[in-house]
């Protein structure tokens, strides 16, 4: 029976399925918990969606309590959860779905909703706090925090799409360091002989990144953007 033909209770019957056999550490198929998820956002079915909130809030959850910060935050995790899961749905509605190709793909970006939720949360919550102290400083610095936690977010990421040592000391040096090309070839010259070695490595380290999809929903990269 193909994906297309299952009704939706079934499709979220097997989702959940396959679901609880990934968090038992067992071999699953992602097929049907990506059907589900592309019906719920690339088609916009509020029943789908339903469906998909049901199945995904407790690992949502999981991701709420294991963040760093949210101890410091004093609010419940269902809260959070929920703000993830809407912004979510909100980000990936329509075609932007389509960037997605694989189901660890989409739960990626869903995690990173998590932190993002914490993050604007402790941003407006810092806000408040510099604007009893110094009103002129609140909107300097209250912006800092999710900043720093985003940054954090989106570097780990960056790692686990470069497997190589290599790569991820270029990244650390370009985008975290803002070091230029002669700067790293000075720096490392065990790694890269040249400037010219450090550009070519960065410019096939760049190629490479901005196939991911979540990096190009951050960036604002169009889907059919060939570079």
């Amino acid at each position: 029976m193909s994906l297309s033909s299952l009704s939706l209770e079934d499709l979220s019957r097997r989702c959940a399925e396959d679901t609880t056999r990934f968090h038992r550490e067992q071999v699953r198929d992602t097929q049907h918990c990506f059907e589900l998820l592309r019906r719920a956002l690339a088609e916009g079915r509020n029943d789908a969606f339903t469906r998909v909130y049901q199945i995904y809030e407790p690992q949502v959850l999981r991701w709420v309590y294991q963040h760093a910060r949210f101890q410091e935050t004093g609010e419940s995790a269902e809260y959070f959860a929920n703000q993830a899961l809407t912004s979510f749905y909100f980000a990936l509605r329509g075609e932007k779905f389509t960037r997605f190709e694989t189901l660890p793909q989409v739960l990626t970006y869903l995690k990173m909703c998590v932190h993002s939720a914490i993050a604007q949360f402790l941003r407006k919550e810092r806000a408040l706090q510099l604007a009893d102290l110094d009103p002129q400083i609140a909107s300097v610095n209250g912006a800092g925090v999710a900043d720093d936690l985003q940054a954090a977010e989106l570097w780990d990421h960056i790692c686990d799409l470069l497997p190589d040592d290599g790569d991820r000391l270029l990244a650390r040096c370009v985008f975290v360091q803002a070091l230029k090309p002669a700067q790293i070839a000075r720096g490392h010259p065990d790694r890269w002989r040249t400037p010219r070695e450090v550009s070519v490595a960065l410019q096939r380290i760049r190629r490479h990144l901005r196939k991911d999809p979540v990096l190009r929903d951050y960036a604002g990269i169009p889907a059919a953007d060939p570079s």
